[in-house]
């Protein structure tokens, strides 16, 4: 199963994962729907891992889907612990 490793962490299909900072240019897909902007909580789960295209698609919750290059990496990180404030959106 693919994996990538980015900033000491590990990545694999099936994380949950939070978006750590307003990402205003970032293109995704809902549907037909097509816009811009993941922000700064957004949670979701990591679909597929392109090693080819060094990109990582994300469906987040809201059912919106993202590709992240491999540099985009550090944008987010596993939701697995987040704490009580981010979880409120605070």
């Amino acid at each position: 199963m693919p994996e990538k490793a980015s900033g000491g962490v590990v990545y694999r299909i099936g994380d949950r994962i939070m978006q750590i900072k307003n990402n205003y240019d970032i293109t995704w897909e809902r549907g037909k729907e097509i816009g811009t902007g993941v922000f700064n909580g957004e949670i979701g789960t990591i679909l597929e891992i392109d090693e080819k295209q060094k990109v990582v698609k994300i469906q987040f919750d809201d059912e919106k889907i993202a590709w992240y290059e491999y540099t985009d990496l550090e944008q987010i990180e596993h939701s697995y612990a987040i704490t009580i404030h981010k979880a409120q959106r605070k």
